[in-house]
């Protein structure tokens, strides 16, 4: 399928990084433009019902929100990702939910304000890497091959590792969750996903916050 796609960014955001690594993935052709999201322009807030990104814009027509992005690209570039069988497609849709739950304590992670904080962020990460634990297949999620959950907790795992190194913190210690997410956070559509200063960026956003603890380089 011959498509135009612009990809609406922001640099550090993961669910824009689930969009460009399965762009990267299907090896589709597309433009970035990014956003100020602390200043949304009136055009954006017109194709972006809830005022988030990624937006894709595909042949001039808006779509937003990154698990209806990364199934339209899915869909429209084969090999497909999510399998014929209803049953499996279904069980992988619901736990790129849980996916999102990876995100939330990411998040809680580098805001976390104290000692205690911190504490109670690591101990929701492990509830919900023990859930991924518990599903793994096969070197990915769903078996031998790179599936759609895979792409949903990749930008996560990425963002993990990287804090994990900066800081001497295990966060990804437990098995298989070690060996899965270091076959992610190093696959190249991932690794292409974000920006090429996205390290510096991140680590920026993160020391600017003062409480995730980093150690000087």
């Amino acid at each position: 399928m011959s498509t135009s796609l612009t990809l609406v960014s922001h640099p550090l955001c993961p669910f824009v990084h689930r969009a460009t690594a399965m762009l990267h993935e299907k090896g589709v052709p597309f433009e970035t433009r990014y956003v100020d999201l602390r200043a949304k322009p009136d055009w954006f807030l017109a194709v972006s019902p809830r005022g988030k990104v990624p937006v894709l814009i595909a042949d001039g027509v808006a779509l937003f929100e990154s698990a209806a992005i990364v199934e339209f690209l899915d869909e429209t570039n084969p090999p497909r990702l999510l399998p014929a069988d209803p049953y499996e497609r279904a069980r992988q849709r619901a736990w790129v939910e849980v996916a999102n739950d990876l995100f939330t304590a990411h998040y809680k992670l580098v805001i976390a304000a104290t000692p205690q904080e911190l504490g109670d962020a690591r101990a929701e990460l492990v509830r919900v890497l023990a859930r991924f634990e518990e599903g793994i297949r096969g070197d990915f999620f769903a078996g031998d091959s790179l599936g759609i959950v895979d792409l949903a907790a990749a930008p996560a795992l990425f963002r993990l590792s990287l804090l994990q190194r900066w800081s001497g913190l295990e966060l990804l210690a437990r098995r298989p969750i070690a060996a899965w997410s270091e076959r992610l956070a190093t696959r190249s559509s991932v690794v292409r996903g974000v920006p090429p200063d996205f390290e510096a960026l991140f680590r920026a956003s993160v020391t600017e916050r003062g409480a995730f603890p980093i150690r000087a380089s």
